[in-house]
């Protein structure tokens, strides 16, 4: 009969692979997920379930979430996915009237623990189903789904094709699994349902090699990140550490060791000009600093054309910055620094140095008639983070959340 290979939760399979013919779900996962966890079988003789505790990946549905936002998984992109999979559907002479917002409504409704697809292949087929037929057999005759259907049919058997809810099944039956998977990650009673990938089974009878389930993210699946400075880029890389550690593993940074080679608004320009015309086709985001000469310069890249995996952006705005000290020209008063004056430091905790945080402005841009400024004792805000710790609450970290978050938010919004 073969080796399963299967993706679920709980006893809810969602997507079925056999011997060396699966899709790979390493992505979803990080090799500290790896742990026993339960498999479920049929007992052939006796019909009845049996559980044995073997080697598979494990991980809360609300971290899953995470790492499906940044696979192109996001709530921007799948309605995008699902409304796809119905054109390649109809291609083939099937009518599915189940439009992504009755799909959502339906998924988030499913209460998953109750879910129950070993009990199902228990008292219907020993082989368990292929997710069509589980649709088709189960999910859509349940009394509260089926009375919600935008569709009618008669009695007849769940197989015949002339049933409308065979053309469900087939749709369902061929749709990304991720797509589901990211429905019912927006159910917050889902959260902290493990997700687990079993895959011992096809290990342990020869079918595939460990080395080829448990791996890490491939270069077409992570992120080159890339700032004005390589103090920058190590702010970044030790917040997603950090605070972000279920996916900070996708986030590739410029070696920093020495002579970081995008020292500098001028450089970090020429290298999105660069770029841009060879047409890369790599994941890319390139900051630049929310201050007038960066402001400019990201005005300037972002116009150029370019593939939406190579995403520019800047340092967001902040409601901390819009009544800030400043000393220059005018004496010491108080000022709104977004889009003058915001640097990376500006996102650190002020409170971890003896001083009253201040821009100094340094120079003025005649072209665009607004100065250029600085955070006063940078160097000293970058030294004091250099030896924080951001997880056991010394250090205040809300900015640096915020602007993690507005990173990747950005990101996502610009996949989808």
């Amino acid at each position: 009969m073969g080796s399963m290979i299967t993706l679920g939760i709980g006893r809810m399979e969602i997507d079925w692979g056999k011997n060396n013919v699966y899709r790979d779900h390493a992505a979803l996962f990080q090799s500290k997920d790896i742990k026993q966890v339960p498999y479920y079988y049929v007992d052939t003789d006796t019909d009845e379930a049996i559980i044995e505790m073997k080697e598979g990946y494990s991980r809360k549905l609300s971290s899953v979430k995470r790492r499906l936002d940044l696979l192109g998984y996001s709530i921007y992109s799948i309605r995008k996915l699902y409304e796809n999979s119905i054109r390649e559907c109809e291609e083939f002479g099937y009518k599915v009237r189940f439009t992504f917002d009755d799909f959502y409504s339906t998924l988030k409704s499913i209460d998953v623990p109750q879910v129950d697809t070993v009990k199902i292949a228990v008292k219907y087929d020993e082989n368990g189903y292929d997710l069509g037929e589980y649709v088709r057999k189960c999910i859509l005759e349940d009394p509260q789904i089926k009375e919600h259907l935008p569709i009618t049919y008669d009695e007849q058997e769940a197989n015949d094709w002339r049933n409308p809810k065979y053309d469900l099944g087939e749709f369902f039956e061929n749709l990304d699994p991720y797509i589901t998977l990211r429905i019912l990650a927006e159910n917050p009673n889902n959260g902290d349902l493990e997700l687990q990938w079993n895959f011992a089974d096809v290990v342990e009878n020869g079918w595939v090699k460990r080395e080829e389930i448990v791996h890490e993210l491939t270069p077409k699946e992570k992120i080159l990140l890339v700032t004005e400075g390589s103090s920058d880029s190590f702010i970044i890389k030790k917040a997603l550490v950090s605070l972000y550690p279920d996916i900070s593993d996708f986030f590739n940074f410029v070696d920093m060791e020495e002579n970081y080679p995008f020292t500098g608004v001028g450089n970090l320009y020429n290298f999105c000009l660069g770029l841009a015309r060879i047409g890369i086709q790599n994941n890319i985001i390139v900051i630049f600093d929310n201050d007038t000469a960066g402001v400019e310069k990201y005005e300037l890249s972002n116009a150029l054309n370019k593939p939406k995996t190579f995403f520019i952006t800047k340092l967001p705005d902040h409601t901390e910055f819009l009544s800030f000290r400043t000393l220059g020209p005018q004496g010491e008063i108080n000022e709104n620094i977004n889009g003058k004056a915001v640097s990376i430091e500006c996102f650190l905790d002020f409170n971890s140095i003896a001083k009253i945080p201040s821009i100094r402005w340094t120079s003025f841009n005649k072209k665009i008639e607004r100065y250029q400024g600085e955070l006063v004792g940078k160097d000293e805000y970058t030294r004091a983070y250099k030896n924080c710790s951001l997880i056991d609450g010394s250090y205040d970290s809300s900015k640096l959340k915020f602007l993690i978050d507005y990173l990747l938010t950005q990101w996502i919004k610009a996949q989808g």
